[in-house]
């Protein structure tokens, strides 16, 4: 007898759940302990005097160590997301401005390693620039934690998908009735058409001449659309090959 298609689906959907949730904290333990380690002897360097070589070598497996403890971090955060129901979220009333300010320095802060600076509506750092135009008493009603990983997600691509040596993102938020929108703009490398429909899919990562290998699982955009989902939202896309990305998020009032 065959099994019916759809439920052989959700199966397979849970069982690779449950393995990424595996291997996840399987590796957490092991990182914790390379991450620890590393810092600790970075910290007697001084002390030590070690050569530049091996100073560089320290410097680097603490680098590496730190970016691998994030993406494990990050497939976590997804396998949380995956097995949300809308009922589980801890929906209130949020500033959206606010919410906005604090992702862009989140995101920028990913980014480079010097301090950030905020003036007024437009957060920026060594060459990287969000501007923020949004009503500033514009509130929406959401999970605080799921939408704030959304902004920054959707910004930190921005940033990451742009090989300009200065970087500008545009953020517009609008009141459209029942529906509150929030759009971001990057003058980046854009999306081939190709690759549109397929940017929401779970691993899939686009790499191409302009960017090189791009560090990630492949899972952001993906969880940005899971959360939209669960909030009732939905997400657009337009972009130009070369004049970059307009991705506009739509959420609904109540």
């Amino acid at each position: 007898m065959e099994q019916d298609p759809v439920l052989e689906s959700l199966q397979n959907d849970e069982n690779s759940t449950k393995m990424l949730s595996l291997v996840s904290h399987k590796l957490k333990t092991p990182l914790s302990i390379i991450n620890g380690y590393s810092e600790a002897i970075l910290s007697q360097s001084s002390k030590e005097k070690f050569s530049p070589f091996t100073a560089k070598a320290l410097e680097e497996i603490n680098k590496q160590g730190t970016k691998l403890c994030n993406l494990v971090d990050k497939l976590l955060f997804f396998n949380k997301v995956e097995a949300l129901q809308p009922k589980d979220l801890a929906k209130k009333s949020i500033n959206l401005k606010n919410l906005l300010k604090t992702s862009a320095s989140d995101a920028i802060s990913h980014d480079e390693e010097t301090a950030t600076v905020s003036a007024g509506s437009t957060i920026s750092k060594k060459g990287t620039f969000i501007e923020i135009d949004c009503p500033s008493a514009l509130e929406i009603k959401a999970d605080e934690e799921l939408m704030g990983f959304l902004l920054e997600e959707l910004l930190s691509n921005a940033i990451k998908f742009n090989n300009k040596a200065e970087k500008t993102i545009k953020v517009q938020c609008a009141h459209h009735g029942d529906s509150i929108s929030i759009s971001v703009r990057d003058y980046g490398t854009g999306i081939r058409p190709q690759d549109v429909n397929k940017i929401f899919e779970r691993f899939y990562q686009v790499d191409d001449y302009f960017t090189g290998q791009i560090d990630g699982w492949g899972l952001g955009l993906p969880m940005v659309k899971k959360i939209l989902d669960l909030h009732g939202g939905s997400i657009s896309v337009i972009s130009d090959r070369g004049l970059g990305s307009i991705f506009t998020v739509s959420i609904p009032v109540a």
